[in-house]
């Protein structure tokens, strides 16, 4: 799984996950509760960039990664690492 979208908020972060089969919208509180906002089937999307194009209506297109991070798994430890490469 990837991270291409991450933005820091007071108690977590909220960002965009690219999983195999889909994008995943999500909030993610520092207590450890994942949310998940919204998924987007991939085979709804000719490619990542049509997806960008398409999600960047409601999210800026700047916020999104030049290189999505690879993470093991949805923990605040792993986040963190995430958002202190792209300060």
């Amino acid at each position: 799984m990837k991270i291409i979208n991450i933005k820091s908020y007071r108690n977590g972060y909220t960002g965009i996950l690219e999983d195999d089969d889909k994008y995943v919208l999500f909030n993610f509180s520092k207590n450890g509760k994942l949310k998940k906002i919204n998924e987007y089937n991939k085979e709804e999307y000719i490619d990542y960039n049509h997806f960008v194009g398409m999600i960047s209506k409601f999210i800026p297109y700047g916020s999104f990664l030049k290189e999505p991070v690879k993470i093991e798994s949805i923990t605040i430890e792993e986040l963190d690492r995430v958002f202190s490469k792209i300060k």
